[in-house]
């Protein structure tokens, strides 16, 4: 009887140890996995840190490049102006002068044609009707072909007409004659033939072109290429703004361009951009601006301008009405 009661008590205590072991074998299990998953997580972040540290050196990298690229460049300009400086019996600080004096004339231009599209766009309010313009002063000494295009077929370049042949007739942006160019791209032409039935229109589409001696002497261009690799990493993202707009922002980026500016033809808002960048905006209607640091700037009101009327022009034996609806 109590051999037997003794084989019961030891069948008992083996089933208790085989839990505990199934038990400590469970925990090893658990255990095992929170080792692979923490080993697992550890590779990844070293992998991660090893990209991070490989982006990063070919960012440094690149910078270090850039930067001794931007010292040969400069060394390359000293060295040119040093041999223009010679080549004109100059010295290096008249010739630094010189370059200051450029970017002053530079910032007075930028200045008068910013002015004259805000005027345009006053003169848009006081007519309650809204007109567009894209503007580019441009640097024509540099001047990439490959950037400007005619706009398309059936536009005309305007500035070959008659009354602006020879530079003296061209339009220039401190000449009240400049205004005859800015309405003629701004309106939006409907064709009528005699009877007055409507036969077609005219859009004139494009940007007017504007050179560091202040004249106007190209309209009706396009900026193309410009969504390229050689501008496109200049160039902040728009958050409005219309397919003009975006090709304004983008044409400021270009070497040859100074300044870009646009007004819209949906609200006459005049836009200015330079280097890639938006700088200030105006709005007629509230007679404000806006500057890149986002403080609201008061406009000085301008004068009403006197009402407009339609004009009938005669073209080949074609009426073309000037729209001032």
């Amino acid at each position: 009887m109590f051999f037997f009661g003794f084989k019961i008590l030891g069948s008992a205590q083996h089933q208790h140890l085989l839990n505990q072991q199934k038990k400590l074998r469970r925990q090893i299990q658990e255990l095992e996995e929170k080792l692979n998953a923490l080993t697992t997580e550890k590779d990844e972040l070293e992998a991660r840190h090893q990209a991070e540290k490989s982006a990063l050196n070919h960012q440094l990298e690149t910078l270090r490049q850039t930067a001794q690229d931007h010292e040969e460049l400069q060394r390359r300009i000293a060295e040119d102006m040093e041999s223009v400086a010679k080549e004109l019996g100059l010295s290096s600080k008249q010739i630094e002068t010189l370059w200051a004096d450029r970017l002053d004339l530079v910032d007075l231009y930028i200045e008068k044609l910013y002015s004259l599209a805000k005027d345009f766009a006053g003169a848009n309010r006081e007519m309650r009707k809204n007109r567009g313009l894209f503007l580019l002063l441009i640097d024509r000494r540099n001047m990439d072909g490959d950037n400007f295009s005619e706009f398309h077929d059936g536009q005309i370049e305007h500035l070959t007409e008659e009354q602006y042949q020879g530079t003296a007739q061209l339009p220039q942006i401190f000449s009240p004659k400049i205004d005859e160019i800015f309405s003629y791209m701004g309106e939006k032409v409907i064709l009528k033939d005699k009877s007055g039935e409507i036969t077609g229109h005219e859009e004139r589409d494009g940007a007017i072109l504007v050179d560091l001696s202040g004249l106007a002497f190209r309209s009706r261009v396009m900026v193309e290429g410009v969504r390229t690799h050689r501008v496109f990493d200049k160039v902040e993202r728009l958050h409005k703004g219309s397919a003009r707009h975006n090709a304004a922002i983008y044409a400021s980026a270009l070497d040859e361009v100074m300044v870009s500016i646009v007004v819209s033809e949906e609200t006459s808002e005049v836009t200015l951009f330079r280097d890639g960048r938006f700088i200030e905006s105006y709005d007629p209607y509230t007679d404000q601006g806006t500057l890149r640091e986002e403080k609201v700037v008061p406009m000085k009101r301008k004068e009403p301008a006197a009402e407009s009327t339609d004009v009938e022009i005669e073209q080949e034996g074609t009426a073309t009405q000037i729209s001032t609806d």
